[in-house]
C-alpha cells in the first residue's frame, strides 16, 4: 500500500488502482474552525473509482503556507494506535 496517498495512484483503503484527479475549488476557501471569513483556495482531489476514497491537497506557495500557520490549529505528530 501507498500508506493511504492517492497521489501515487494507489488507494490506500481498498488497495485498488482506479485513483482519479481533479481540482476542488472550496468557494468558502481554507479557514480557522468556526471563522467565518477565509480565502479561495484550490485543491489537488484524488478520488478511488473504487471504493469512494478522496483526498484534497492545497497547492502551497510562500504565502499559503504562512497563513495556514498563522490561522489554523497545529495538530502535534502523534503514534498511531497499534
Amino acid at each position: 500500500m501507498t500508506n493511504g496517498d492517492l497521489r501515487y495512484g494507489v488507494c490506500g483503503a481498498c488497495g485498488g488502482g482506479e485513483v482519479y484527479r481533479g481540482e476542488y475549488v472550496a468557494q468558502g476557501g481554507l479557514r480557522p474552525t468556526g471563522a467565518t471569513l477565509g480565502k479561495n483556495t484550490v485543491f489537488d482531489a484524488f478520488v478511488c473509482a473504487g471504493c469512494g476514497n478522496a483526498q484534497l491537497h492545497v497547492r502551497l506557495d510562500p504565502k499559503s503556507s504562512s497563513y495556514i500557520r498563522r490561522k489554523l490549529q497545529w495538530i502535534p505528530p502523534q503514534q498511531w494506535p497499534r
